[in-house]
């Protein structure tokens, strides 16, 4: 917990996860109702499978319908943030869920042949107030075929945490089963992709904003740096990459980069790097990320630290480099801040 003057205004979100019209358990109803008075969230989104358990959404419209109409009922702009979605579920390019910041949108199947790749999808949606999000990116279930380069507008973000585990490199607490090698969301930086990021559960027994109480390898959040609970304002706040991720517990972290909010573009040169961590569990560490490397990785001074201050001079950084900040507690928890990104047509 934060309490402070000059506090931002911070989202909790659950933006992945299934009920029982796919292959999880209880009802949208049941789903929002957890999210919203169990799980404490500010946003969720109930996202089903288009094509996998029984019957199939994409063959069933009153099932999409039944998903379209939830989401409505428990939306409370100013308290409850809802949106609708889906989980397209390509077992060739990966899987990715949708969503919608509107109350009506689409089912687009990953199996119908005019919208059975990334580019295909991202053209069906394409001037809508939609974003895609890729997760288990790195490995099992399905790894994402990164040839596809996200589309900016609409995958703006990527989840590299959930119940499957953390997507982002080989050295993240609880890593993703059966990785694929140069799959990890750290390498698809690497190939000059702007992602910020989020974590989100992916849960299928009706837990959402609580998906690691039934695993091992965690669960996912997405923090919201968002100016109110408003789908406009969640929307705003993704597109700017004004977002971390944590894989479960709500760790409160903020860093800026030249004074400039996470998921910023920088111009080169040498800039003041700036964190803050607070933290549920004890502190093991605080990572800085550079490009490929972890830069430096500052040890928690004392056995219970749940607090941590960093700032660092971060010399000669040049176009095409990538900077996040990684804070991991004793327990294999940890949140990930959006990255900044070097560029030299960035401001000074």
């Amino acid at each position: 917990m934060l309490v402070a003057p000059d506090a931002p205004r911070l989202l909790w979100a659950d933006l992945h996860g299934h009920s029982n019209l796919s292959d999880g358990t209880g009802t949208p109803d049941d789903y929002y109702r957890y999210a919203r008075d169990v799980a404490g969230l500010h946003v969720a989104a109930l996202t089903d499978h288009d094509h996998w358990g029984v019957p199939f959404l994409d063959e069933t419209p009153a099932l999409w319908r039944e998903i379209r109409d939830a989401a409505a009922r428990f939306h409370a702009p100013g308290r409850f943030v809802t949106l609708l979605g889906f989980e397209w579920t390509s077992w060739l390019h990966g899987h990715r869920h949708v969503l919608y910041f509107e109350d009506d949108g689409p089912l687009v199947s990953s199996l119908d042949e005019a919208t059975d790749d990334p580019a295909e999808l991202w053209s069906a949606l394409r001037g809508r107030p939609a974003l895609t999000f890729a997760h288990h990116s790195a490995g099992a279930p399905v790894a994402t075929n990164w040839a596809f380069a996200p589309d900016p507008a609409l995958e703006p973000v990527t989840e590299v945490a959930s119940v499957h585990g953390s997507s982002e490199a080989a050295d993240a607490p609880h890593p993703i089963r059966a990785p694929v090698a140069g799959n990890f969301v750290r390498d698809a930086l690497g190939r000059g992709y702007r992602l910020g990021f989020v974590g989100s559960g992916d849960s299928h027994d009706g837990h959402p904003g609580l998906a690691q109480l039934a695993s091992p390898s965690g669960g996912g959040l997405a923090a919201i740096f968002a100016a109110e609970p408003t789908r406009e304002a969640v929307l705003a706040a993704l597109r700017a990459r004004h977002c971390y991720a944590t894989n479960g517990p709500r760790i409160v972290l903020e860093a800026t980069l030249a004074d400039r909010p996470m998921g910023s573009v920088v111009p080169p040169g040498s800039h003041p790097l700036r964190a803050r961590v607070l933290s549920p569990g004890a502190l093991e560490r605080v990572d800085v990320v550079r490009g490929p490397d972890v830069l430096l990785s500052a040890r928690a001074a004392v056995e219970d630290q749940r607090e941590a201050s960093l700032e660092e001079e971060l010399q000669d950084l040049h176009p095409g480099e990538f900077v996040f900040v990684r804070a991991v507690q004793r327990d294999g928890g940890a949140a990930w801040s959006s990255p900044f990104f070097v560029d030299a047509a960035a401001a000074p």
